[in-house]
Formats: C-alpha cells, sequence, structure tokens
C-alpha cells in the first residue's frame, strides 16, 4: 500500500483559513487633543497705561486721606490739651477763692494772739494750735506768706499805703507791712499791703505820710 505523501503547499498561494483584516487606523484611533502649554511660572501680566494711571489715582486718595487723619489727630490733641488747661484753670481758681475767703479768718487769729502776748494760759495755746492748723490747710494747698520788708517794692505783689521816710531802709524798699500778702504758685492771691521807704525830708522832721 503506497504511503501517503504531503502535498507541499504553494508559497504564493493564500491559505483560505488565513484572515487577513486591514485596520483604518485614522478612523477608530482617539483622536489626541493638542494641550494648551502651560504659561511660565513667576511672570506677571505687564500692566498697561490704564492700570498705571489707576494706581496713581488709588495712591493720590490715599495720601489725601492720610493727610486728613494727620490733621484731625493734631487737632484731638490740641483740643484734649487745651481741656486740660481749663480744667486746671477752674481748679486752681476754686482754689485761690477758698484761700481768698479764708485769709480774713487767718488774719483775725494773728491778731487774737498779737493782743495776747502776755498770756501765757490755755487760751492762748488754743488759738496757737487753731491758727496753725488753719495754716498747715493752707500750705497744703500751695499757699505762701510773702515778707517783702526790706525788699525792693513790687507794684506787682504790693500795694504801697504809705511812705516811710525813717532812714531805715533805702528809698524805694518796703520797710514795714501792714497787711501781709499771700501767693499761691505763680498766682498771686492778695498782695501785701505795705509802707515803701522814701527820702527822709528835713521840713517833714521823720514823720511818714500816705501815698
Amino acid at each position: 500500500m503506497p504511503e501517503d505523501k504531503e502535498t507541499p503547499m504553494d508559497p504564493m498561494k493564500p491559505d483560505d483559513d488565513i484572515e487577513i483584516e486591514f485596520l483604518d487606523q485614522e478612523a477608530e484611533s482617539p483622536e489626541v487633543e493638542a494641550e494648551a502649554e502651560p504659561e511660565p511660572e513667576g511672570l506677571e501680566p505687564v500692566p498697561g497705561p490704564a492700570v498705571e494711571e489707576e494706581a496713581k489715582h488709588i495712591k493720590a486718595e490715599l495720601d489725601h486721606v492720610r493727610d486728613i487723619y494727620l490733621r484731625k489727630l493734631a487737632e484731638f490733641d490740641n483740643f484734649r490739651k487745651r481741656v486740660e488747661r481749663e480744667r486746671e484753670e477752674i481748679r486752681l481758681a476754686g482754689v485761690e477763692e477758698m484761700v481768698r475767703e479764708l485769709l480774713p479768718v487767718l488774719d483775725n487769729f494773728e491778731r487774737a494772739l498779737q493782743h495776747a502776748e502776755d498770756d501765757s494760759g490755755a487760751f492762748r495755746e488754743g488759738v496757737e494750735m487753731i491758727a496753725k492748723q488753719l495754716w498747715d490747710t493752707l500750705e497744703r494747698r500751695g499757699v505762701q506768706e510773702l515778707n517783702p520788708v526790706g525788699k525792693p517794692f513790687d507794684p506787682e505783689l504790693h500795694e504801697a499805703v504809705q511812705r516811710v521816710e525813717d532812714g531805715q531802709y533805702p528809698p524805694g524798699t518796703v520797710a514795714w507791712v501792714m497787711l501781709k500778702g499771700y501767693a499761691m504758685g505763680d498766682r498771686l492771691v492778695r498782695p501785701a499791703m505795705v509802707g515803701v521807704a522814701v527820702e527822709p525830708n528835713s521840713d517833714s522832721n521823720g514823720e511818714g505820710g500816705n501815698l
């Protein structure tokens, strides 16, 4: 029995079992969208003329508002200082008025002590204690006694009521005090009533005269 021999395949003849399929690359492949290139980081847009003009306008308004603020701040500070000065002036005026009303009481105590020089009893001690208590109260308020004897006459602090020609003091100086003067700081509460020394006059025999 003869052997079966395989029939050789013709290489030029296509195989019926092999199917060749041609694909449309343009139809079936997804389109690749072109991505936008990102803008470089760190770069700012260059302002145009309109933006620069607006920036100048805003800066000018800010400078104007700042100038107004500084002026108002200065005005308020001046107003605050003026109110404080007026308040202190009113307070000092009230204290000065109170002191002026109490000075005659102090004068009467001093006159009482002068008339009771020979009295060493409890009455004099009591008057001295009350007078000292009153003076201490006034002194705590800043009251100072003016003692101008022997000092040049000052019309702003003294009130001349008599001329003194005894020659003990140089002309133009205070020779004696009839009523004490008092001050409170740089404020004159009451001028001192004084006698002012003048050149002795031979015709007046050393007697003083009223001014």
